[in-house]
């Protein structure tokens, strides 16, 4: 099961909220922010416990049911978890 809000501003960049149950009836919400076909996840909360996708890197990869909701409005790429630096 899965449901979704998107809001979109004028400049292009936009925000999506997608609600998701996984196989052991546990609540995902997934705040994707983006602009054109490129986006980061912003938020995540796991059964209503809020998880910075920034600090934690356990999430490397979106489920296939939020990515295809995603690419339904045209994000086809999704970075999540904490960024990493160059040590140049």
């Amino acid at each position: 099961m899965k449901n979704s809000v998107h809001w979109e501003s004028a400049n292009g960049l936009s925000k999506m909220w997608i609600q998701a149950v996984d196989d052991r009836d546990r609540p995902f919400e997934f705040e994707v922010v983006a602009h054109g076909s490129r986006g980061k996840l912003s938020a995540l909360k796991i059964d209503g416990v809020s998880v910075d996708p920034q600090i934690d890197k356990t999430l490397e990869t979106l489920p296939p049911t939020v990515t295809a909701e995603l690419a339904d409005i045209g994000v086809m790429e999704v970075t999540t978890g904490a960024m990493r630096h160059s040590k140049r």
